[in-house]
């Protein structure tokens, strides 16, 4: 009952109800604790001899409660002593001032709430409201489609050429693209962020039973076939289309695309034994498309000598679609590097022929 009545006394000095929403962590259970911003927090001081929580993922890049609350609140957010009233703000505080005493943290509203899940939630519902912005409003599922692809293709750049900050900021506002149709759903009644949330994590749990069950697998390629294997069932439960190559997107890229048609395949038995068999294939097509005659045979063997370059990427460990974004960038960036050369010995690229291009090609490439 000690430890009932300290609790009643921290909500009394808060002035807190708990009936309208509160939460109460010690300040070195705070780091493991799944708290939001947007309702009041007391934080008691620790424990004499108490162990730190493990950090909770989501925010396990920060380490302490302090920091915590940093990367959480804004840094002139007051914090108040329960013991003396007296207040202080966040930026002030340090550690160990804070696991010493008893503090109430305010929440936050929606506009403030900015590092939380629910607060991004909220402020997209505000954009939809009836007062709210009129392009929001105007938006549907279709509408956003290229925005969507584009923040992907925008993340993808980030993890190729950009900063851990540039990073941050795509995977934002990729994540916007998952909330805003959430949000668009959910107005109709149809689902929220909690179904998206309970799918994909029960999809990710029942897709890993060697992770979340007792299933052993001997390395990645049998986690690769039980995937592929699990999947099937899933379809077959649901109804959908039981065939070994449906959910494929039709909205992929032709290079994804036809990875995620080899990978099934390959899970099936079909692919060759050894990479051997696919260096083969690619002289075999690529002789094919050299013997090819009018443009329709052309344009098919030059999908068949595509299709397995795509397989001979897998085998090489490489990602087909990376390797050419890697060497439609590589020329763009030599093109530069000549343009620029030529630029310094006084040369017009406009007036050399091809031969005389391809010597400035080669002395870059070469540097």
């Amino acid at each position: 009952m000690a430890a009932r009545r300290s609790i009643d006394q921290l909500l009394a000095a808060a002035g807190l109800d708990p009936a309208d929403g509160v939460q109460l962590v010690s300040a070195d259970r705070l780091p493991g604790a799944a708290f939001d911003p947007s309702l009041p927090l007391v934080v008691m001081r620790s424990q004499p001899g108490g162990q730190p929580a493990p950090a909770l993922p989501g925010r396990h890049a920060r380490a302490g409660a302090h920091e915590i609350l940093v990367a959480l609140y804004p840094r002139n957010h007051q914090l108040r002593d329960l013991a003396t009233g007296r207040t202080a703000s966040l930026e002030r505080l340090d550690e160990p001032r804070l696991a010493a005493a008893d503090w109430l943290v305010p929440p936050l509203a929606a506009v403030d709430n900015l590092a939380s899940p629910h607060g991004i939630a909220a402020i997209s519902a505000r954009l939809r409201a009836p007062d709210g912005c009129p392009w929001d409003r105007r938006q549907t599922h279709a509408s956003l489609r290229t925005y969507l692809l584009e923040e992907a293709y925008e993340t993808v750049d980030a993890i190729e050429r950009g900063t851990p900050a540039d990073l941050a900021q795509e995977l934002g506002d990729l994540l916007l693209q998952v909330i805003l149709h959430a949000q668009f759903a959910a107005e109709v009644g149809e689902f929220d962020l909690t179904d998206v949330y309970r799918s994909i994590a029960t999809k990710i749990v029942r897709r890993h039973p060697h992770v979340f069950g007792d299933l052993e697998v001997s390395g990645a390629n049998e986690v690769l076939t039980n995937w592929e294997t699990i999947k099937a069932s899933e379809r077959d439960e649901t109804g959908q289309d039981a065939g070994p190559f449906a959910g494929v997107a039709r909205a992929l890229p032709a290079l994804p695309a036809s990875r995620e048609i080899q990978d099934r395949a390959s899970a099936l038995g079909w692919d060759w034994p050894t990479v051997d068999g696919v260096w083969a294939k690619v002289t075999e097509e690529l002789e094919e498309l050299r013997a090819a005659g009018d443009l329709e045979d052309r344009l098919h063997e030059l999908g068949d000598l595509l299709f397995v370059l795509v397989r001979l990427g897998h085998w090489l460990e490489l990602d087909p679609e990376e390797a050419l974004r890697a060497a439609n960038r590589r020329f763009i960036d030599r093109h530069g590097a000549v343009e620029a050369l030529a630029a310094t010995r006084g040369i017009d690229l406009g007036t050399l022929d091809l031969e005389a291009k391809n010597a400035l090609w080669d002395e870059v490439k070469h540097q």
